[in-house]
C-alpha cells in the first residue's frame, strides 16, 4: 500500500460520523447490557474495581470528604487508604445526584453505571475519528469510527458497568494526542490540561504522558522559536491544573513513601517537568541549533528524573514496592493485567489481547516509512502506540491504551486501499484494523483444533462462567445484605463485591495499600484450620466467606494441602463457625458462634 495524500484542513466532526458512532454505541450497549442484564439490574458490576468504585462514589455522596479517599469498610475500624482520585467520580456522582430526585436512587445508579461508560465510548470514537481525519483527510473519519467500535480489547473498558477509571484515561490521552497534533497555543494548553488529568486519574498512563511530553520537546528542538510559545503553554496547562488538583483534591493520606497515584512524588515530578519546559522555552534564543536544544533538553530531563528518584526512592520500586514479598508472589503475580502478554497460558488469548496492538505497531512503521516528512502530525499518536506496545511486553494493561489509539493509524490502511481500488486489499485492511478479528478468528481456530466435550457444549454460556461470576449470580448479595452487619474475612475475589453490594465490612481486599489486612487474610485461609483463630479475633470478624475457586490461582490444594482454604474447597466449615444458608448460589457464608 502507498501512503494517503496529506490531510486537508480539518473541519468539525462530520454528521455522518456522529450518527454512526451513536448507532454503534447504542447497538453495542444493548448487546453488552442484555448479555449481563441479570447482574447489572442488581447493580452487580463486571469487575471488582467497578464495585469498589461504586462504593467510593456512594460514600462521597453520603458525606465523605472530597480529599478523603479512605475506604472505611475495608480493614475496619481505621479503614484502608485508596490510591484512586475523585476525578473519575465527578461525572458518575453528578449523574446520580441529578437523576435521584427524578427516578429514585436505584434507577439513578443503574442509568449512571450503564450510561457513563457508553458516553465515554461515544466520545472516544469521535476523538479517534478526529485524529484520523487530521492524519489522512476527511475520508478517514468513518473508518476510524467503525474500527473504534470494534477495537477489542480496548472496548472492554467501555461496557455497561465499567465505571472504573481506565476508560477516562483513554479519553484523556486521546485529547492530549489530538491537541499536540494541532498547531497553536490554545491546543498546547489543552494538551497540558489533558496530561494533568491523566496523571491525576492514575499513574498507569505515566509512560504515555512522558512520551507525549518527549514528542513536544523534540518538536521544540527541531523547530526552535516557532515552538517555544507552545512549550510554555503546555507547561502552564500541565502544572496549573495539577496545582488546582493539589489545592482541591489532595488526599489526606499524603506520604513521601508512596509512588502509585497522586502523591508528593508525582506532583513534584509534574511541577519540575513543567519548570524545565518553561525554562527551555525561555532559553530558545540562546540555543541556536537543534542539537543544542536537544542536548540541553535531554540533560535537564535526566536531571529531573534523578532528582525525583533521589527525593522519592519509593518510585524506584514502582507502585507495588511496599507490598509484602509474599503478596507480590501469591497475589500481584496473578493479576492478569499486571503481567506480561507472554504470561498468557492460551495462545489464542494472547493473540486476542495483543493482535490489534501489534497491528498498530506495524501501522506505526508503515506511517513512518511513507509519511516521514509529516512526522509532527503523526509523532504524538505513534509515540503512545509504541510506548503502549513496550508496556505490553511486561504488563497486559498496555493494550488498553494502545488498542484504541492504534485505530486512527489503521484507518489509514482502509483509506489507502480504497483509493487504490483493490477490493481484496480493502477487505484485508478492514480485517487487520478490527480488534474483534483477533478475538473471533483465533478462538474459533482453537475450538476447531480442540473441540470442547459435548457435555460442556450442552451447558452453553454457563460452561464458561468463572466461579466468581457464579457466586455473583441471582440474589446472592441481597441475601447477605439482609443479615446483621459485621466484619467478614473473605478472599480478594469477593471482598470488593461484598463492599459494593452490601453493608458488610471486610478485612482484606485486592488493593495494594491494604497490605497488613491482606497479609492477615492470606495467613488465615492458608493456615491449618484453627491456627488462624487469633487473626479472626484480632479483626473481630463475625463471618467467613468463601467462593469455590478462591485461591485456585495459587493451586491451593497442592501448595497448601492442609490449609483452611483446602478444607473449604471440599465443603468443610471453619472451626468456631456455623454455615449460614444461602439459596441459589455456590457462595458460602459462615457465622461465628462466640
Amino acid at each position: 500500500m502507498t501512503s494517503p495524500r496529506p490531510a486537508r484542513a480539518v473541519s468539525r466532526p462530520g454528521l455522518i460520523e456522529t450518527v454512526i458512532a451513536l448507532a454503534m454505541v447504542t447497538i453495542l450497549g444493548l448487546s453488552w447490557g442484555l448479555a449481563d442484564i441479570g447482574r447489572l439490574s442488581r447493580l452487580i458490576l463486571p469487575d471488582a474495581d467497578d464495585m469498589m468504585r461504586l462504593a467510593q462514589i456512594r460514600d462521597w455522596i453520603g458525606g465523605q470528604a472530597m480529599n478523603d479517599w479512605t475506604q472505611y469498610r475495608m480493614a475496619p475500624p481505621m479503614g484502608s487508604p485508596m490510591h484512586w482520585s475523585r476525578l473519575n467520580d465527578l461525572i458518575p456522582a453528578a449523574s446520580i445526584l441529578t437523576l435521584t430526585p427524578i427516578f429514585g436512587r436505584y434507577l439513578a445508579e443503574l442509568v449512571t453505571v450503564v450510561g457513563y461508560p457508553l458516553l465515554l465510548l461515544f466520545v472516544s470514537m469521535l476523538l479517534g475519528a478526529r485524529i484520523a481525519r487530521r492524519l489522512w483527510g476527511e475520508r478517514a473519519g468513518v473508518p476510524a469510527v467503525v474500527l473504534a467500535g470494534l477495537a477489542y480489547p480496548g472496548t472492554t473498558l467501555f461496557i455497561p458497568g465499567r465505571i472504573d477509571h481506565h476508560a477516562l484515561q483513554v479519553v484523556a490521552i486521546q485529547i492530549a494526542v489530538l491537541a499536540l497534533m494541532t498547531p497553536g497555543r490554545v491546543a498546547a494548553t489543552i494538551a497540558g490540561l489533558a496530561l494533568a488529568c491523566s496523571m491525576m486519574i492514575g499513574l498507569e498512563t505515566a509512560p504515555q504522558v512522558v512520551a507525549l511530553i518527549g514528542v513536544a520537546a523534540v518538536g521544540w528542538a527541531v523547530r526552535g522559536q516557532r515552538d517555544s510559545a507552545r512549550l510554555t503553554m503546555l507547561a502552564a496547562g500541565f502544572t496549573g491544573l495539577t496545582l488546582v488538583f493539589y489545592l482541591t483534591m489532595r488526599p489526606t493520606y499524603w506520604s513521601d513513601t508512596l509512588c502509585d497515584a497522586f502523591t508528593p512524588a508525582s506532583a513534584s515530578a509534574i511541577i519540575l517537568v513543567s519548570g524545565v519546559l518553561a525554562l527551555l522555552a525561555w532559553l530558545t534564543p540562546r540555543l541556536t541549533s537543534p542539537w543544542q536544544r536537544l542536548g540541553v533538553g535531554a540533560s535537564l530531563g535526566g536531571l529531573v528524573i534523578a532528582l525525583v528518584l533521589a527525593r522519592y526512592p519509593a518510585c524506584m520500586t514502582g507502585p507495588y514496592g511496599q507490598v509484602s514479598p509474599f503478596l507480590r508472589i501469591r497475589f500481584i503475580a496473578h493479576i492478569d493485567e499486571a503481567n506480561s502478554i507472554f504470561a498468557q497460558t492460551l495462545w489464542w488469548r494472547m493473540v486476542s489481547l495483543a493482535g490489534l496492538m501489534a497491528a498498530g505497531l506495524v501501522a506505526c512503521g508503515w506511517t513512518t516509512w511513507h509519511a516521514s516528512r509529516r512526522w509532527p502530525l503523526w509523532a504524538p499518536i505513534a509515540a503512545v502506540v509504541v510506548v503502549s506496545g513496550l508496556i505490553t511486553l511486561s504488563q497486559v494493561r498496555g493494550v488498553y491504551i494502545g488498542a484504541p489509539l492504534s485505530v486512527p493509524l489503521l484507518a489509514g490502511w482502509v483509506v489507502t486501499a480504497r483509493r487504490d481500488g483493490r477490493p481484496l486489499l480493502v477487505v484485508a485492511a478492514w480485517l487487520a484494523g478490527a480488534g474483534v478479528t483477533y478475538l473471533v478468528v483465533p478462538s474459533y481456530i482453537d475450538r476447531w483444533l480442540n473441540p470442547p466435550p459435548a457435555a460442556l457444549l450442552a451447558k452453553g454460556r454457563a460452561a464458561y462462567a468463572t466461579p466468581q461470576m457464579a457466586c455473583n449470580s441471582g440474589d446472592t448479595w441481597e441475601q447477605v445484605d439482609r443479615l446483621p452487619a459485621g466484619v467478614v474475612m473473605a478472599p480478594t475475589n469477593m471482598a470488593s463485591y461484598m463492599i459494593g453490594a452490601t453493608h458488610m465490612k471486610t478485612v482484606g481486599a485486592g488493593y495494594h495499600r491494604n497490605d497488613r489486612a491482606n497479609m492477615d487474610m492470606y495467613r488465615y485461609f492458608l493456615s491449618p484450620p484453627g491456627v488462624g483463630d487469633p487473626i479472626v479475633r484480632a479483626w473481630r470478624a463475625d463471618y467467613v466467606m468463601f467462593c469455590p475457586g478462591d485461591f485456585s490461582e495459587i493451586k491451593v490444594e497442592r501448595t497448601y494441602p492442609n490449609s483452611l482454604a483446602t478444607v473449604l474447597t471440599h465443603g468443610g466449615t471453619p472451626p468456631g463457625f456455623v454455615r449460614v444458608p444461602l439459596h441459589g448460589t455456590p457462595l458460602r457464608l459462615y457465622r461465628r458462634l462466640d
